[in-house]
């Protein structure tokens, strides 16, 4: 199969599955409510269903997802996980009648401070995850059997002071490092590359949107290398941005895919309301410009109006519309129209990313049963 990267229709939120040439799959961050599995509601893509119908299963005829990535706990990064995702022990895993099935994570990635700081403020959804992060990293350290199987796996993103991810540097990645290890397979093809976050946020009472997980995806295909090069950054600012461009080379700052931070916030161009200051920081049109030819702009963010709101900002819009033209820019809830969201879909090929038809969405819609029925770390084992 052809690797390739959906962005999900989910409003001001994140949703994105990366699946490999070898089926990995790979989600980052969640932002799913259960209006969305109303079949009778357009407006609203049933990103669960749509999960079911394209993850590989498992042995049991369990479906599952290699990563779960977690950028930062902020509600809209996180929504719908307890109602989408099994936690707990996988030999607990039941499908319950007349519920969707729970989808399997073999292995969950994080940052430290999913435990620091705030953990009284987290939203229902981002303390599961943080629960769930808990119990398997109380696997780890036991050695408890099973602690290396899917369903139980973790890799840590970053660094900081956490006493509860304190002896875990083997299976920690800092930024400036890359990963070409998920769920315990090494890949030839594939890697990311880490810029943040920094621990100085991490360890910091400041913005969470600062502690976001910024990765670099890179893909290669049919013997090119760096064929396909994506940004995922959360709701990192332009002050993470500006950092991240002082400590990075050239190419790992690259890209043909880039998924606006923060749902087209201002914030990524300055930190100042627009009302206050319309220029945006010199830092984050430099990002902007490490783009390569033909390079698509994402907003995973509801309709984009000319009105007052941030997000999705459209002054913001207009930014990232200088860069890549109008035709290579797209906002996730308005493709290909504001009544009948789709999800947005690039095939990697040899000369770049490739916007495709998405085949599962047109089964997601017509079947309702499914709606209700390089510094690698260390391995495990």
């Amino acid at each position: 199969m052809d690797a390739k990267i959906t962005y999900f229709p989910v409003g001001n939120g994140d949703t994105s599955l990366i699946r490999l040439t070898d089926k990995t799959s790979i989600i980052t961050d969640y932002n799913i409510c259960e209006a969305s599995r109303d079949e009778d509601d357009d407006s609203r893509y049933d990103v669960h269903a749509h999960l079911l119908e394209e993850l590989e299963r498992d042995g049991d005829g369990r479906p599952f997802t290699d990563a779960f990535i977690l950028t930062h706990p902020d509600q809209d990064h996180c929504r719908g996980f307890e109602i989408t995702f099994h936690t707990g022990d996988p030999s607990t895993y039941k499908k319950k009648e007349d519920e969707p099935e729970k989808i399997i994570v073999a292995e969950l990635w994080f940052s430290q401070r999913i435990f620091s700081n705030y953990e009284d403020s987290l939203c229902d959804d981002a303390e599961v995850f943080r629960e769930e992060a808990l119990r398997r990293i109380k696997l780890y350290r036991d050695k408890t059997q099973g602690w290396d199987q899917p369903g139980n796996r973790i890799r840590i993103i970053g660094y900081g002071e956490s006493e509860e991810t304190k002896g875990l540097d083997e299976i920690t990645t800092a930024p400036g490092n890359s990963i070409n290890e998920i769920n315990n397979s090494v890949k030839d093809d594939f890697s990311f590359f880490v810029h943040a976050p920094f621990k100085r946020d991490v360890d910091s009472d400041g913005d969470r949107n600062n502690t976001s997980i910024v990765l670099q995806a890179r893909f290669d295909i049919d013997g090119t290398e760096r064929a396909g090069l994506a940004m995922f950054g959360g709701d990192a600012c332009w002050e993470i941005w500006a950092r991240i461009l002082e400590l990075s080379e050239d190419d790992s700052l690259e890209w043909d895919l880039f998924l606006s931070p923060h749902h087209c916030s201002w914030s990524f161009f300055n930190d100042v309301p627009y009302a206050e200051n319309k220029v945006p920081q010199q830092t984050s049109l430099d990002i902007l410009d490490k783009h390569r030819a033909g390079a698509f702009v994402m907003a995973s963010s509801k309709p984009i109006k000319d009105d007052d709101d941030n997000p999705p900002h459209y002054p913001a819009k207009q930014e990232y519309v200088k860069v890549v033209g109008s035709s290579k820019f797209y906002c996730c809830g308005e493709h290909p129209s504001e009544d009948k969201p789709e999800p947005l879909v690039f095939r990697m090929t040899k000369n770049g990313p490739q916007k495709t038809d998405s085949s599962t969405s047109s089964k997601v819609r017509s079947a309702s049963a499914v709606q209700v029925t390089l510094q690698t770390p260390r391995t495990y084992g």
